[in-house]
């Protein structure tokens, strides 16, 4: 199937998103690709759970991601600071050893964002 632009697939085949409560906390599975075309979405999604999470983490589950654009980690940095201004803790859920930790790791975001391995460890602080 291809989208408007002659060969690339919707957003929505893309990237998806799904929500789930779970130990407290809202938990946003992302899969796919993170990037210019998705990022809007993304941005869209988890900015909704961060205004209905209200005091209650929210947990970014990104173990599905296999490509992050540099326009996906600036949807990471505003949702972060967005989660900040409400008081919302974000957690971001990332393999390690993924090439998508990458360009978090290079532009130093590891040290920014509260990062963890597993949906688990998040959602147990």
């Amino acid at each position: 199937m291809s989208g408007p632009l002659g060969g690339v697939p919707p957003a929505e085949l893309l990237m998806t998103v799904a929500r789930q409560d779970r130990g407290g906390c809202l938990v946003l599975a992302v899969r796919g690709e993170v990037d210019l075309s998705t990022g809007g979405r993304l941005a869209e999604s988890a900015g909704e759970v961060l205004r209905e999470a209200g005091s209650r983490p929210v947990v970014l589950d990104m173990l599905g991601v296999e490509f992050l654009s540099s326009s996906g980690l600036g949807v990471l940095v505003s949702l972060n600071d967005e989660a900040r201004a409400k008081g919302t803790p974000l957690r971001v859920v990332v393999d390690q050893d993924r090439p998508v930790m990458r360009p978090i790791r290079t532009m130093g975001l590891d040290d920014v964002l509260a990062m963890f391995g597993t949906v688990d460890e998040a959602v147990a602080v």
